[in-house]
């Protein structure tokens, strides 16, 4: 069978939009930082199958290293980092579904996009590694501020995105 590009039929096709260039580079360092992260808490989510002598081992070798750091129940504090990396790991692959999303022009991924990345900044408020002066809330602050830029800069590419309708 011969292609013949001159048939009326062939080209019924609408051509696909074009993706603005700037949404282009959001989504590709979306997909990098999203990638980085979700094995960053893959590996951080491993904490949770880590024997008790093996989690006071770890505490024991940082104590060394760091004077310090003074955690008293290092099973428990060690359980705490599996369970907000298994809860980040989960709220990080839910930001690349909204980043694939909207690379396909669906505005429901920037919903999705928001809500997973504003969300990852609270899961670690209550890790108990010591008293409340211990904590440091600079660095969350700063990955907010990166957060709602990156939101804000997806929000002016909302015009090009479509909203889906459900397949019955």
């Amino acid at each position: 069978m011969e292609n013949n590009f001159n048939d009326p039929f062939v080209n019924d096709l609408a051509a696909p939009p074009e993706r603005p260039q700037f949404l282009k580079v959001l989504c590709i360092l979306s997909f990098v930082w999203c990638g980085i992260m979700i094995l960053v808490y893959l590996v951080g989510s491993f904490c949770l199958a880590m024997s008790d002598e093996t989690k006071n081992m770890i505490i024991e070798k940082v104590s060394e290293s760091n004077p310090n750091v003074k955690i008293e129940n290092a099973a428990e504090f060690i359980n705490q980092i599996g369970q907000v990396s298994l809860l980040c790991l989960l709220a990080n692959i839910a930001s690349l579904v909204g980043v694939i999303m909207m690379w396909n022009f669906n505005k429901i991924g920037f919903f999705i996009y928001a809500i997973a990345e504003l969300s990852t900044n609270f899961f670690g408020l209550n890790i108990n590694a010591g008293t409340e002066g211990d904590k440091s809330y600079g660095m969350m602050i700063v990955t907010i501020l990166i957060d709602i830029v990156f939101i804000a800069m997806y929000a002016i590419h909302l015009k090009y995105m479509k909203k889906t309708i459900p397949v019955s």
